[in-house]
């Protein structure tokens, strides 16, 4: 069997990263291949980081102190997750030998999830192009989250990217973005749209709260959350529904009714899965609400919303984007998936064509 070597943004505590790692994987295992997870452990999320960030005031570093075993809890829940459901690689950090430690195979991807963007990984992380790897590479619906670059990391983007013998990314921007420097990309779904509501239904944990509820999937980047929560209660009380939010700690939201505590990506899915209405700011809450066919508005968060409005416009959405109080006329309007399924059914096909193809 062929084996794939695949890297992406996969770390941290965030349900979408987790999950689309574990979606890449199946998509992989079920065109045949034999896939790894590049278990890559960038400076920013490692433990040192977390100390090293702490020293700033004895305040901090009390907060950092207490908190720490929660750390290290909320890191087990989502890594045992991810690797319950990945195979994933030994770990490689930053300063440690890339080349010599990355599980050798005969392609090598670069998966999705803000995998290029600078500014998130602070910085140029040549590994995520696989640099010095000599092999066959190609990209999967990899992710710039940008829709311009500094001249001397689009010249290093390019030089990589001429490497690759085949290129896709999973916003239109861009597509758009490379091909100004000259390289040739194909616009293709986000991993996560790769499998349907019921093929995600064994990767959620079971149902976390009994009543109706409105579910609050606000992670980071939340430009006015007394405005969201306006809106979200105009909508509960209207609908007769609880709000819920989660915490990956033990912090409580106080502008919730109920907060699901030490939640893991699978419980995530879950309270997305069984919830009346999601509101969110994130690429993923959007993602799962569309593909879950489940009634959603999205909130722009601060920075980083050309995936957002990508996947929006590629399903005809637009009108669940919120800038914002929910107006009395919206909160019972209904989004209509019917055209958007068929839009996902026919980008799927297209998304495996390409890897089809790109993998031979």
């Amino acid at each position: 069997m062929i084996k794939v070597a695949f890297i992406t943004v996969h770390v941290g505590f965030n349900f979408g990263s987790k999950l689309q790692a574990i979606a890449t994987s199946e998509v992989l295992k079920k065109l045949g291949y034999l896939p790894t997870l590049v278990n890559y452990v960038p400076s920013r999320v490692t433990y040192k980081r977390y100390w090293q960030t702490s020293f700033s005031s004895i305040l901090k570093f009390l907060r950092r102190f207490l908190f720490f075993p929660i750390q290290v809890i909320t890191r087990y829940n989502f890594d045992s997750y991810l690797n319950k459901h990945c195979k994933v690689s030994k770990p490689i950090y930053a300063e440690g030998d890339f080349m010599q430690r990355c599980p050798k195979a005969d392609v090598y991807i670069s998966g999705s999830d803000q995998l290029w963007n600078y500014k998130h990984n602070e910085g140029n992380d040549k590994h995520y192009f696989f640099d010095g790897i000599e092999g066959k590479k190609i990209a999967y619906a990899s992710s710039i989250g940008m829709t311009s670059l500094p001249d001397d990391y689009a010249a290093y983007v390019k030089e990589q990217l001429l490497q690759y013998s085949a290129i896709s990314v999973r916003e239109q921007s861009a597509v758009e973005l490379l091909d100004k420097m000259g390289i040739s990309a194909t616009h293709v779904l986000d991993p996560t749209f790769m499998l349907n509501k019921e093929e995600w239904k064994p990767f959620a944990s079971k149902r976390l709260v009994k009543e109706k509820y409105l579910f609050v999937y606000l992670p980071y980047n939340i430009k006015d959350k007394d405005l969201i929560y306006r809106s979200v209660r105009k909508i509960a009380k209207e609908k007769d529904m609880k709000v819920v939010s989660y915490s990956d700690n033990v912090i409580k939201d106080r502008y919730a009714d109920q907060t699901i505590y030490f939640v893991n990506p699978g419980d995530v899915l879950s309270l997305i899965l069984h919830a009346e209405v999601v509101i969110t700011n994130s690429f993923h809450g959007t993602a799962f609400s569309i593909n879950l066919n489940k009634q959603f508005w999205t909130y722009m968060p601060s920075s980083f919303s050309t995936r957002i409005t990508s996947i929006l416009d590629l399903c005809d959405l637009n009108n669940r984007l919120l800038d914002a109080e929910i107006t009395d006329g919206q909160v019972n309007e209904i989004a209509d998936f019917n055209n958007t399924n068929n839009v996902l059914q026919q980008e799927r096909q297209k998304a495996y064509d390409f890897l089809t193809k790109a993998l031979q």
